[in-house]
């Protein structure tokens, strides 16, 4: 089963500013054509083959700096803000670990790859792995400097075409095995269904935590909501995007008065509980 992507190819790529109570119901015999809770939703037009390609993930556990836990103050440049959302976001989805262990077993992204079919990324997988899988081709990258995550971790960044997405970053270790994935979405915003997805109540200040992009204005509000699938593959799926949240439903449209971009989070458990452990040594500081 292929979960979890915002993203709507048949829809809004020709009309950005077009408003649809559900723009994915004739995209024909995918999950979001059926009831909510009868199946976890795919936001791509091309179904998925039942049995996708699986690589192994690495086996040495995840390779950070020396002082990956002691150093998240300073990589986090003061950003308290940051710092308190990311908290505030995990809090109920894991506990602080200091856990380096491999998990080969835990899946970071399952669904569309950009070469076609699908693809299973595990935890800690190879770099070049992981590019194969997802047709990934000249990616630019450099340190991530990211409020409240261990320290030693590099981004990389590729062009894409997938559903609505123009962006797909790679967060990875100091070894280049991949620990985090996102999508994003240039001047689009998307409100992903509940069911399977929970809209996060609260005042948000991030909406790109990978790159760090913040609402900038105070005004501004920033949609958050989670598709919880530790139970299923030990990962969670965090959407944001600008609101506030229309009440009519799924809308994909930029929003007035809120940040035009969309970004979708794979977040692995290992790394949910290592976030938990920087802040928590942060918050004590």
């Amino acid at each position: 089963m292929f979960v979890f992507l915002a993203g709507a190819l048949a829809f809004s790529l020709h009309s950005p500013n077009a408003l649809a109570k559900d723009p994915f119901a004739n995209f024909g015999n995918t999950g979001l054509d059926r009831k909510p809770g009868a199946s976890t939703p795919s936001p791509f037009q091309r179904n998925a083959p039942a049995a996708p390609v699986v690589a192994p993930g690495g086996t040495a556990g995840i390779a950070l700096s020396k002082e990956w836990a002691g150093n998240v103050a300073q990589s986090a440049g003061g950003q308290s803000m940051k710092i308190d959302d990311i908290r505030k976001l995990l809090a109920g989805y894991g506990t602080a670990e200091a856990d380096l262990a491999s998990h080969p077993e835990v899946t970071i992204y399952e669904g569309p790859s950009a070469a076609g079919g699908s693809c299973r990324i595990a935890y800690l997988m190879p770099l070049a792995n992981a590019e194969r899988l997802l047709g990934l081709r000249l990616g630019t990258g450099g340190r991530a400097v990211v409020p409240g995550f261990p320290d030693g971790l590099f981004l990389k960044t590729y062009d894409v075409k997938l559903g609505i997405y123009n962006r797909l970053t790679l967060l990875l270790d100091s070894a280049n095995q991949v620990v985090a994935l996102q999508l994003k979405a240039e001047n689009v915003n998307w409100y992903p269904p509940s069911p399977p997805f929970s809209k996060q109540p609260g005042d948000w200040h991030v909406v790109d935590y990978l790159n760090v992009v913040n609402k900038g204005q105070p005004r501004l509000a920033i949609d958050t909501s989670v598709n919880d699938l530790r139970s299923k593959g030990g990962y969670l799926v965090i959407n944001t995007t600008g609101g506030p949240r229309p009440a009519d439903g799924i809308v994909l449209k930029p929003a007035a008065n809120s940040p035009k971009q969309n970004a979708t989070l794979y977040l692995p458990v290992p790394l949910v509980k290592l976030i938990l452990f920087c802040v928590e040594r942060q918050a004590a500081k």
